[in-house]
C-alpha cells in the first residue's frame, strides 16, 4: 500500500504533462502546446485508415504537420523529428510531409488518445489513401506517444548532410 501512495504523485504528474507537446525550432526558445491549445489553434483533420498495429480500420483526428509549420511561419524546414516519451525518434522529410499530409493524431474513433493507447499524440500517414506509404520506411516514421517535435531548418543543416 505504501508503494501505491509513493507512486501516485508520479503517475499524476505523468498524466498531467502527458498532454503537452514541446516544439523546438533551432536555437529558439521551445514552444509548449497543451491539448486545449492544439484543439483551439489548429483545424482538425480526420481520416480513416488501416494500420499494421490494429486489425480494423480506425478513424483518426488530429492536425496536419504542414499546418503546424504554417502556424509557426516556417517555410524553410528541411525535416521534422518526432520524439516519443520513451525517447524513440524518427524524422520525416518536408517533401513527404507536403505530399502525404500526415497528421499528429490526438483522437482515435472519436476518443482522446491516452498514453497506453499510443497517445497522447501519434504521427500518422493515411496508408489507405497513399498505399505507397504502407511500408517499413513510413511505418518507422509513425511515432506514437509523441511529446516533442523538432523542426530542422535548412539554415541549421550542415551542407555535408544534404
Amino acid at each position: 500500500m505504501k508503494m501505491i501512495w509513493a507512486l501516485l504523485p508520479i503517475l499524476i504528474s505523468i498524466q498531467a504533462f502527458g498532454s503537452q507537446l514541446i516544439i523546438r525550432v533551432g536555437e529558439e526558445p521551445p514552444v509548449t502546446l497543451t491539448h486545449d491549445n492544439i484543439i483551439t489553434q489548429f483545424e482538425p483533420s480526420s481520416f480513416a485508415t488501416s494500420l499494421p498495429w490494429y486489425p480494423d480500420i480506425k478513424e483518426f483526428t488530429g492536425f496536419k504537420v504542414s499546418e503546424l509549420l504554417n502556424q509557426l511561419e516556417i517555410d524553410d524546414a528541411f525535416s521534422v523529428s518526432f520524439i516519443a516519451l520513451n525517447d524513440y525518434a524518427a524524422s520525416s522529410q518536408i517533401a513527404d510531409i507536403n505530399k502525404y499530409e500526415p497528421i499528429i493524431a490526438y483522437q482515435v474513433d472519436g476518443k482522446k488518445m491516452r498514453v497506453r493507447e499510443k497517445g497522447p499524440y501519434w504521427l500518422l500517414f493515411n496508408l489507405d489513401k497513399y498505399p505507397e506509404t504502407n511500408n517499413a520506411v513510413f511505418h518507422s516514421q509513425m511515432v506514437w506517444q509523441i511529446d516533442e517535435i523538432m523542426i530542422h531548418r535548412r539554415q541549421d543543416v550542415d551542407e555535408n548532410e544534404l
